[in-house]
């Protein structure tokens, strides 16, 4: 058996996207954030004693690297290179390789491979020898399908593949080394360590191919896409093992609060505190992003949202020097009125109608087809997550009720 680790993407000094005005404290851990990802990620590495550690792409977040980045890198994998650790990196979209950014030399236990398709051989220290395959982008886009250009060469225990690109979407705007699922069986490697896209996940392959994910999420987006870190892969003739690896500071989170009748600021807070608490359990700084939502005549939207507002703030202010704050970032707050959606859905009138065409698990596709039809859609519009199409759903059925039963449907209840 062998042992590696498989990471990808850290997109080392990115900026976190959607926060702005935050307190000093917070503002400087987000902005360490990635670097302290690394760190974790190199302690699990001499903690784990792997064989050798693969990174697929996107070490750095742009083409010109800065030199914070590449210093703190550089440190990290000299931590590595004194545990006799060897690294295997490939350059991704965000850090193609550029000759013309000024660049610190890296140790001599870190391995990049060029801009061609090439192979680097591993003896690990029980014996067992691996061959590696892999390309750095020259480019911040590759159109083409590069998979053909894997070719296996030579005796070696173990073949992996490394590779940062996507499966072809269905259309001709993929980019990123885009390739079919059904090719990975063919080239005759044991385990594609696959970059790119950020969502920890396995590919509905026969051989096994893997996303670890990035590691540290870095806006409200990457809040639905799982934990982030990096994999554990143990690999023996009979199959491969992966286990999850945490490396994230900060974590992004959503969540939402429900409240029906007259409610007090008292009731508010309680509810509120209750809903943190529970969030730091976690035991990890986290932004949530929370939604609202108020049922009954009785309240006023606007006195509300001031009020939710000034409470958010006040209860942010105990969060900021707390190693595992709950910093809330307040989202949309709607106010409903009393309707009974079964009464509805049961209904043979036209409001039934459109409840249940709405209810109907492709409705938000079909209402969106124009949309990502449109060749900008598809290229700057990211793909509704299932928690965005069940948001609009249910706004919908509320613009629809509250248009179109108004007090009628309250009297009945």
């Amino acid at each position: 058996m062998i042992r590696f680790i498989h990471a990808a993407d850290l997109h080392l000094d990115r900026p976190f996207d959607g926060l702005t005005q935050l307190p000093e404290p917070l503002r400087r851990r987000s902005a360490e954030s990635t670097f302290t990802a690394l760190n974790h990620l190199t302690s699990t590495a001499l903690h784990e004693r792997p064989d050798f550690m693969i990174i697929a792409g996107d070490i750095f977040d742009n083409s010109h690297r800065s030199i914070k980045a590449q210093r703190a890198f550089v440190r990290e994998m000299k931590r590595l290179n004194e545990a006799s650790i060897p690294v295997y990196l490939i350059y991704g979209n965000h850090d193609f390789v550029n000759k013309a950014w000024g660049h610190l030399s890296l140790p001599d236990n870190v391995h990049v491979f060029p801009e061609t398709p090439s192979a680097m051989s591993v003896t690990c220290a029980g014996g067992q020898t691996v061959k590696l395959y892999g390309f750095s982008y020259h480019q911040r886009w590759i159109k083409q399908d590069m998979i053909p250009y894997y070719e296996r060469s030579g005796n070696a225990d173990y073949h992996i593949a490394i590779l940062h690109g996507e499966p072809h979407s269905g259309t001709d705007d993929s980019n990123y080394a885009p390739f079919s699922i059904s090719e990975l069986e063919k080239q005759g490697f044991q385990y594609w360590a696959l970059g790119h896209i950020h969502k920890r996940q396995q590919l509905l392959s026969p051989v096994p191919a893997w996303y670890p994910g990035d590691i540290q999420g870095l806006s409200f987006k990457e809040s639905e896409l799982g934990p982030k870190g990096a994999s554990m892969v143990e690999l023996d003739p009979h199959g491969v093992q992966v286990r999850f690896l945490p490396t994230s500071d900060i974590e992004w989170r959503r969540s939402e609060l429900n409240f029906s009748g007259t409610v007090t600021a008292d009731q508010l807070e309680t509810t509120i505190n209750a809903l943190k608490e529970k969030e730091r359990k976690k035991q990890a700084g986290a932004f949530i992003r929370l939604r609202f939502s108020f049922t009954g005549p009785e309240m006023q939207s606007s006195e509300t949202e001031e009020l939710l507002h000034e409470l958010i703030d006040a209860l942010n202010e105990d969060e900021k020097e707390l190693r595992d704050f709950i910093w809330l970032v307040p989202d949309a707050c709607e106010f409903r009125s009393h309707w009974d959606k079964q009464q509805i859905l049961s209904s043979p009138h036209f409001l039934g109608d459109l409840f249940r065409y709405i209810e109907e698990g492709d409705s938000v596709q079909q209402a969106t087809e124009v949309l990502y039809g449109h060749h900008s859609g598809r290229r700057y519009l990211e793909r509704l997550s299932e928690e965005d199409q069940e948001w609009i759903r249910r706004k919908s059925e509320q613009l629809l009720a509250d248009a179109l039963t108004g007090a009628s449907l309250e009297k009945n209840e």
